[in-house]
């Protein structure tokens, strides 16, 4: 086959795709069925039209391949082979190299759980920097608030994100005290820049006061009232205290009889002998709106002191068969309730919920210990607080270390973040094998900073709530691994060695050290590499061998104990092996023998085919080089290594040891298809005679056979036919043509 293009390099954006033309040509005896593959990129990323090529021989086809790349495929320089192969038994392949170029696309986002937290004074807020770019990104983090009112502090502020991978930080946002008002809301924008991309994210602290709005009313009512009230009372003094008191009974003294009019029917206006007025009031259900009574207060946990929303408060009193339920109220959110519409009296306040010890007013276990709250006409009695215990919760959750080697210990500990908790109190476990935690026996209601901790790990904080009772989830963590250092000391001949250029690449980019001359002579420190991570060092010096260190870092490793020793002597032989057509040949193995030393290598199989660079040599001297490979002669070449700077490249020309026997089986009405040809020599090979061929029905193909003596047979339903002896000869081609008289 031959292959041949336009075009060697292809720069194709991220998401896109790019179009390399082929033109192929069919140079081999037979026709062919021609497929193409890719080496160097996924199979699933290159689509060829068409998928297969029928091409005749010495014909020429066309074939588009259209090279896709994914949205965060990582930039950089990447050679990609095409290979065109046939189906045809012994049918050699055509390359075609490329050089697929994808620019660098960073793009950072910034995600916030929750993004509006109501609270007194700080708040807690995880922010997720996603890298949706093609290239790790060094984010740093900012927050802004408009009026400067509030304090943040990002917990990290600065992050390491690989290309399609999410990092997490907390924000924690305090405002100053506030003690009168409605709720104010105090925006807060993280900013996150890296370079080449930035995003930012708007949170908001909704600051409550420390005197609710409903309380600064309700004391502002009940002045009100109260300064009516004495108006109200010294008015009528004034006016009625010259008449006489008078016995008479009000109306709601009549609450439990029956109003009824002269003929004995209810609901008229006439009032008969023991019958209620008019206006008399009931004595079960809740007060008209105005007349009744107001309960208020606030329902907290023990362990934080903190409202707990969702409770129920019921409000009961005695009568005849005991105590009987009369209104019930939910807490909101911060703890505080209200029930309106009371009689006036003494009442026992109640709170029972799963999760939580039953609780008497205002914090008692029996009925016999609480306290009684006695109710006002027309007035709201406040401070009817309870305080309720809650059952131990239990907190579980993950934590993602990304694709670390080997099993990461994350220790995880809890931490009480509510006022007046005891700092030295925590709760401490570690995550199992696949990220799992799970803390239990939490004081409950409460709430609690959790910290993730892994060696070579940045350290993430969280912060999570639970309820009395309850099995809470938390949030998914993902650590963000800390970055690395590879150090250690070059020498030569036992001796440190300075000056020497110490090169490696990170994210794309090329990092490069010198050791020094003067001072810690030879030692070299390559910092801030990501981890965990693969990288390749080289070491190179003018008149010494270049050298090459593959180092391995652990998540957060720091590697001080490399020792790298340099030999002397650069002398340098490069150079191409090719066959008898002038094609690279690769994967041919080129040894050294002679005086010189050095070591052996193979010649490429990508790229520039059939070249090879050979180091270390001895200036001055000379070596001699021996080049073999499956299926040619080995050749021997002397070469002369100068003194000094590389040799004249080399050029090689290997012959073919295999060659190939074609022919035609035919019998009295022509060729036979359905024949088995077999060659018994050196090696043996068997092939069928096809239906067509380059010289009709009956042709038959045995390549690759190693030079020497055959002995063909031809079969037909097992029965041989015809035989025949040929000689193969290296790198010749061979026809032998097999009649036979059997019909």
């Amino acid at each position: 086959m031959r292959v041949s293009s336009t075009v060697e390099r292809l720069d194709v954006p991220p998401g896109g795709t790019g179009v390399v033309p082929l033109e192929v040509v069919n140079t081999s005896e037979v026709i062919e069925q021609l497929s193409v593959r890719a080496l160097g990129v996924p199979t699933a990323t290159v689509r060829a039209e068409p998928e297969a090529l029928a091409l005749f021989p010495e014909a020429a086809g066309a074939v588009t391949l259209t090279v896709g790349v994914p949205e965060q495929f990582p930039s950089g320089t990447y050679p990609v082979t095409f290979v065109v192969a046939g189906r045809a038994p012994g049918a050699r392949e055509a390359f075609h190299d490329v050089e697929i170029v994808v620019p660098a696309r960073p793009s950072v986002r910034l995600d916030a759980t929750p993004s509006l937290v109501r609270t007194r004074g700080r708040a807690g807020f995880t922010v997720q920097v996603r890298n949706e770019g093609n290239v790790p990104l060094d984010v740093a983090l900012r927050a802004a608030d408009g009026d400067r009112t509030v304090r943040t502090t990002l917990t990290p502020s600065t992050l390491t994100v690989p290309a399609g991978d999410v990092a997490t930080t907390t924000v924690l946002v305090r405002g100053p005290r506030q003690l009168l008002g409605s709720d104010r809301d105090r925006p807060v924008t993280v900013l996150a820049e890296a370079p080449g991309a930035s995003d930012g994210v708007d949170l908001v602290l909704r600051q409550r006061s420390t005197f609710s709005r409903g309380l600064v009313t309700v004391l502002v009512l009940l002045a009100i009232v109260v300064a009516w009230a004495l108006a109200f009372l010294l008015g009528t003094r004034q006016v009625l205290g010259a008449d006489p008191y008078t016995k008479v009974a009000p109306a709601s003294f009549f609450a439990a009889l029956e109003t009824s009019d002269a003929t004995g029917e209810q609901g008229t206006g006439t009032d008969a002998a023991g019958a209620a007025p008019a206006g008399a009031l009931a004595k079960d259900g809740p007060l008209p709106a105005g007349v009744g009574a107001t309960i208020s207060g606030t329902v907290r946990g023990r362990a934080d002191g903190a409202g707990v929303g969702r409770i129920t408060v019921v409000a009961l009193r005695e009568g005849r068969d005991g105590l009987v339920t009369v209104s019930s109220a939910a807490t909101q959110s911060d703890g505080t309730y209200t029930m309106s519409g009371l009689f006036p009296g003494p009442y026992l306040l109640r709170v029972k919920a799963d999760g939580y010890d039953t609780v008497w007013h205002p914090a008692a276990r029996t009925q016999q210990a609480a306290r009684e709250v006695t109710a006002v006409a027309r007035e709201v009695t406040g401070g009817a607080d309870l305080t309720i215990t809650g059952h131990d919760a239990t907190l579980s959750g993950k934590v993602d270390v990304g694709d670390a080697d080997g099993d990461v210990p994350v220790t995880v500990t809890a931490r009480a973040a509510w006022s007046g908790a005891d700092p030295g109190e925590s709760w401490d476990t570690t995550a199992d094998a696949d990220g799992g935690y799970t803390f239990t026996d939490l004081p409950a209601p409460g709430t609690y900073e959790l910290t993730f901790t892994a060696e070579g790990y940045q350290p993430t904080t969280s912060t999570e709530r639970v309820l009395g009772g309850q099995h809470r989830f938390a949030l998914d963590v993902r650590l963000g691994a800390g970055t690395g250092s590879i150090a250690g000391t070059v020498s030569a001949g036992g001796a440190p060695l300075g000056g020497v250029s110490v090169t490696t690449t990170s994210g794309g980019k090329k990092l490069e050290v010198g050791t020094p001359t003067v001072g810690s002579v030879g030692r070299f420190v390559l910092p801030g590499l990501p981890t965990p991570g693969t990288y390749v060092l080289t070491f190179s010096k003018d008149g010494f061998s270049p050298t090459t260190v593959v180092v391995d870092l652990a998540a957060g490793e720091q590697r001080s104990d490399l020792a790298v020793t340099m030999a002397g002597g650069a002398g340098t032989v490069t150079g191409h092996v090719r066959d008898a057509t002038g094609k690279g040949i690769g994967g041919v193995t080129v040894s050294v023998g002679g005086g010189s030393g050095g070591t052996g290598t193979t010649t490429l199989t990508a790229g520039d085919v059939g070249a090879f660079t050979l180091t270390g040599l001895t200036g001055g001297a000379s070596v001699t080089l021996t080049f073999e490979r499956a299926g040619y002669a080995s050749v021997t070449l002397p070469v002369a290594v100068p003194a000094s700077g590389p040799a004249t490249p080399v050029d090689v020309t290997m012959s073919s040891a295999v060659g190939t026997v074609t022919g035609r089986v035919r019998d009295a009405d022509g060729g036979v298809v359905g024949a088995t040809v077999t060659a018994t020599g050196p090696t043996t090979r068997a092939v069928t005679t096809t239906q067509t061929g380059a010289h009709g029905a009956g042709t038959y193909v045995l390549a690759d056979l190693p030079a020497g003596e055959y002995t063909l047979t031809v079969r037909v339903d097992d029965a041989v036919v015809a035989t025949s002896v040929v000689t193969v000869s290296g790198g010749g081609s061979t026809r032998r043509d097999l009649p036979y008289g059997g019909g």
